[in-house]
């Protein structure tokens, strides 16, 4: 697992009401509205939490890349390249 996966896990865990404990199982690949059931307001608080934690400013995101977001693994894609970028 990478730090990033690590970082979004962590967050996901935290907004999504979810015990840290489950965090190293915690499935990316489901839907974040739909599986985890977080509206757009949470859905904001948990990018705002993984960029902070991994010191990448929100502001390197534009709208369509928020668009894309669907699953915690497209966070963990869309900010790896923003890391390396």
């Amino acid at each position: 697992m990478t730090d990033i996966e690590s970082i979004v896990r962590r967050h996901l865990c935290e907004v999504a009401g979810r015990p840290a404990s489950d965090a190293a199982t915690l499935p990316l690949d489901d839907d974040l509205t739909f599986d985890f059931g977080l509206a757009s307001l949470e859905l904001i608080v948990l990018l705002s939490g993984v960029c902070d934690t991994a010191r990448v400013p929100l502001t390197e995101f534009g709208e369509d890349d928020l668009a894309t977001l669907r699953t915690g693994r497209d966070i963990v894609n869309l900010l790896a390249a923003k890391v390396t970028a």
